[in-house]
């Protein structure tokens, strides 16, 4: 039997990944994810390759009362309101734009004192997906417990891969043979639309950002130098609540395949 061993999502994107029970689907991706992106004076992402200090900060939004709090590793905790900004607008890394409302005050001063250099928060508009490539992403935990060989024998935390759901019962790599199908989980149904290529970010800490294991290395060691994935894309067809513990049920279609 397949199941939901664990979910996350990262309230402010690049920074640390935030553990649920629960999470709410939408064909726009999970609700609350990426919900503020980190921007530059000039309106440029950060990257937590370029800038792994974001993970050691801690988001927490409480969408029904519009507070953000940021939480530094110097024991800090700021929280404020986050609506009536001005406008702006940031580009991904595939170069979609996302407009939105800049947030400034305590948590941009927070933030930039924290990473020593200028930083805004854009609250993005909800119409568009924060989100680099796809809604949903998801992987097994089998597939990251077959790493631990090349990782001195260390399953790696799910974390370091920043996957919304992570499943278990399939055997290591099985859900790239999901490709082209739908997963039903919890009240949601997903379609699987693809595999997930790896980066240097997956070699950071999840909770630090230091570099820690050298964990593209390793996939490349264990899968082959042209196929470094981990983990699938999935579109969302019916939204609905996922929950830890949920079962999954896979339907692929005769003929699909990674």
């Amino acid at each position: 039997m397949v199941r939901v061993a664990s979910l996350a999502l990262a309230p402010v994107k690049g920074m640390r990944l935030v553990s649920a029970d629960a999470l709410e689907l939408t064909p726009g991706g999970v609700t609350g994810d990426r919900a503020f992106l980190p921007v530059d004076p000039d309106g440029a992402l950060l990257s937590t390759e370029r800038t792994p200090g974001l993970l050691q900060v801690v988001p927490e939004f409480d969408a029904a009362r519009g507070v953000l709090t940021l939480s530094f590793p110097d024991g800090r905790s700021v929280a404020a309101e986050t609506a009536g900004g001005e406008r702006g607008q940031t580009a991904l890394y595939n170069g979609r734009v996302v407009p939105g409302t800049f947030v400034g005050g305590d948590l941009a001063a927070a933030l930039s004192d924290h990473l020593g250099r200028p930083v805004r928060l854009l609250a993005r508009d909800l119409a568009h997906p924060g989100a680099d490539d796809a809604p949903v992403s998801l992987v097994s935990r089998a597939s990251c417990a077959a790493l631990a060989p090349e990782l001195g024998g260390t399953e790696p935390d799910a974390r370091r891969y920043r996957m919304a759901i992570t499943v278990e019962g399939p055997q290591a790599w099985e859900e790239d043979g999901w490709v082209g199908g739908e997963l039903r989980v919890g009240e949601a149904t997903l379609r699987v639309s693809g595999r997930i290529p790896r980066c240097v970010v997956t070699t950071h800490h999840p909770e630090d950002g230091h570099r820690d294991v050298p964990a593209l290395k390793a996939l490349a060691t264990v899968r082959g130098k042209k196929d470094v994935y981990l983990g699938v894309w999935c579109e969302v067809v019916a939204p609905g609540t996922v929950a830890v513990g949920d079962q999954v049920s896979v339907a692929v279609p005769v003929g699909a395949s990674a």
